[in-house]
């Protein structure tokens, strides 16, 4: 064996010889000191620097704790408001047809004796439904009257058909008024509607055919 082969052997059964990681580089935290006083003065500075956290901290969430409760105290306002809205929603409306069920009261109140009475009361009664007209129409109520208009079924509703030489699918009469508010169906308005003359059978005779 030679010397370069005995020295090749001698350093394979030695691996401490590798070189050691760098105890400074993987250390992310200071050294402690060795003095006591120095390291006392340490730990004061560090429980200062905790003491102030932990009291950002509770501002933090004092805040969050403030701003919850301004959220649902605004929410309970919020909902106080809604209601106080719908229970008197129709409060300037009511005050408005007060006087007019006022005018219907006294006309019950009046003895008719005579034509002169009747007149009086009819024109009292025919006064107060004027009232009623001003106070519905100032609260955007509109009457639905179709008299000789085309038969719209989106805001009439036929309750029978008339036979007519005239135009058909017309409004003869208005068996009762319809309304609207603002625009919006409450009531249709209940109509005669014109046909022409034996519609109806011819449509019964083509539907008992199809049979």
């Amino acid at each position: 064996m030679t010397d370069s082969s005995r020295k090749n052997e001698g350093e394979e059964h030695f691996p401490d010889q590798e070189p050691e990681p760098q105890e400074a580089e993987s250390s992310p935290s200071e050294p402690l000191p060795d003095d006591p006083e120095t390291l006392k003065g340490r730990v004061q500075e560090l429980e200062a620097k905790v003491e102030e956290l932990e009291a950002t901290v509770a501002d933090y969430w004092n805040q969050v704790l403030r701003e919850r409760a301004e959220g649902e105290n605004a929410r309970r306002r919020a909902e106080k408001d809604a209601e106080q809205s719908r229970k008197f929603a129709l409060e300037g409306f009511l005050k408005e047809l007060i006087p007019v069920k006022d005018s219907l009261e006294m006309a019950l109140q009046v003895e008719v004796e005579g034509a002169d009475s009747a007149q009086k009361l009819h024109k009292g009664v025919s006064m107060t439904l004027d009232m009623l007209n001003e106070v519905l129409a100032k609260h955007g109520i509109e009457e639905v009257h179709p008299v000789e208009e085309s038969f719209d079924p989106n805001y009439h509703q036929a309750m029978s058909t008339v036979e007519t030489e005239g135009e058909p699918n017309q409004v003869v009469s208005v068996m009762q008024k319809g309304y609207l508010l603002n625009g919006r169906l409450v009531r249709p308005a209940m109509v005669e509607v014109s046909v022409r003359p034996n519609s109806a059978q011819q449509g019964d005779a083509g539907e008992g055919g199809s049979e």
